[in-house]
């Protein structure tokens, strides 16, 4: 009976001092390795509980000894997030994406007050976000996308104030109407709330009005500026899209890029059909007074035929679209907008300026940037050719001084004109 206890002893005094070597962020790593059902990549492996320190774990970055960052991306890691992760109060990073995390978002992970980045997409989380969220002051990049979460868009996410780069909420199951008080957040905000379930309409506050359309597309029944869909209470669209009465909607209010229901809009360019010309049959015994006047009326309908079909030609490009490459070494085609994030950062009596990001998005390798006009006619538009005349004019243009015109789109209710994005900010501003 002795030696059992004695036994005993020496293993609960072993155990004591295998854990006790391990610092408290490290204990609460080994929360989330617990809670990790499969690894199959075994990054999880080098987590031992008889090291001193989680610094030099695979994915783990330490300041000062501290745990600073978690960054454990495409793992293929299979189980839930613990709560314990909320103890690691000098966390900044945290990046779980691309792996298979489900159950909640654990309300205790915002403990962590000093998380500035966190990155959950591409999970299977479920539940609503935690409304305290709200305590991470210091937060600037939140993606969220691609789980299945739900419930009513968080207006929690209203108070960080310090959100400065990603507020992606997309490919969810949120519902109900997108929240007036988001038009609080910074117009630099790259908002993404598209393919929800979101109702209603677009709130036209704040930097709501901004957002482009790729922000909302995917909600069936969402409508209003920046949708082509109009709301169901706009009887009279003309209201709609008279810019006097309504100033923060110009004319137009759809850009050429999404149609309501998020679908694209592909470039037609009417074919050229050659003319099928009837032969004339000889008349044996005919006269030949006969026969010229019959070649003189066939030439004379020919002429006309060929001018109808050239107009109707010249019609047809106008009615269905044109997109036209003005610089040979522009390498986006009009899929390639079609796809882009787009959001407002200009508007003016000539039309809203849009910046568009085709590629992996903004920042990112791979991108390009370019700014978009969609041009207001006023009450003299113009014909595809006079367009097409003043256009090329103006891309023929080359001055260090003026921006370079990429491409344009031409069709009878939308008129596109593609050039190089001036990041350092407007002429506006540099004036004033």
């Amino acid at each position: 009976m002795l030696r059992l206890v004695l036994k005993v002893v020496s293993f609960l005094f072993l155990f004591t001092s295998l854990v006790s070597s391990l610092n408290s962020d490290g204990l609460s790593l080994l929360a989330l390795k617990a809670a990790v059902e499969s690894d199959p990549t075994r990054c999880l492996e080098s987590w031992s509980e008889s090291d001193a320190t989680p610094c030099h774990w695979l994915g783990i970055g330490c300041t000062r000894k501290r745990v600073t960052s978690i960054f454990l991306p495409n793992k293929g890691l299979t189980g839930y997030i613990p709560s314990e992760l909320g103890l690691l109060d000098s966390l900044t990073r945290l990046s779980l994406a691309q792996n298979n995390f489900s159950k909640l978002i654990p309300y205790h992970l915002f403990n962590a007050t000093n998380l500035v980045y966190i990155d959950l997409s591409h999970n299977s989380l479920s539940g609503s976000v935690p409304p305290q969220i709200k305590s991470l002051k210091n937060l600037t990049h939140l993606d969220l996308s691609s789980n299945s979460l739900n419930g009513s868009l968080p207006e929690s996410l209203v108070e960080l104030k310090s959100l400065r780069g990603t507020l992606n909420l997309s490919f969810n199951k949120f519902s109900g109407e997108i929240p007036a008080s988001y038009g609080e957040f910074p117009v630099m905000i790259s908002l993404d709330l598209r393919h929800n379930n979101l109702t209603g309409k677009v709130p036209q506050v704040g930097s709501l009005v901004n957002q482009g359309p790729t922000a909302f597309t995917g909600n069936p029944n969402l409508c209003g500026f920046p949708l082509g869909n109009l709301c169901p209470e706009a009887q009279n669209p003309r209201a709609i899209l008279n810019p006097e009465e309504n100033p923060e909607n110009p004319k137009g209010l759809t850009p050429v890029f999404y149609d309501g229901n998020g679908d694209k809009h592909k470039e037609k360019i009417g074919s050229v059909a050659a003319p099928l010309i009837s032969g004339v049959s000889a008349v044996i015994g005919g006269v030949s007074v006969l026969v010229w006047l019959v070649r003189r009326k066939w030439k004379t309908g020919e002429d006309k035929m060929g001018k109808e079909k050239k107009r109707e030609e010249v019609e047809e490009e106008g009615q269905n679209g044109k997109f036209m490459m003005v610089d040979e070494g522009f390498a986006l085609e009009l899929e390639d907008l079609l796809r882009a994030s787009a959001y407002v950062v200009g508007k003016g009596r000539s039309g809203i300026v849009y910046k568009v990001v085709a590629g992996r998005g903004s920042g990112t390798l791979g991108s390009t940037v370019v700014a978009v006009r969609r041009l207001s006619e006023g009450d003299a538009p113009l014909k595809f050719k006079e367009f097409e005349a003043e256009v090329e004019a103006i891309g023929r243009v080359n001055h260090p001084n003026i921006v370079r015109l990429r491409a344009y789109y031409y069709a009878n209710d939308e008129k596109l004109l593609v050039t190089d994005f001036i990041r350092n900010g407007s002429l506006y501003a540099a004036l004033h």
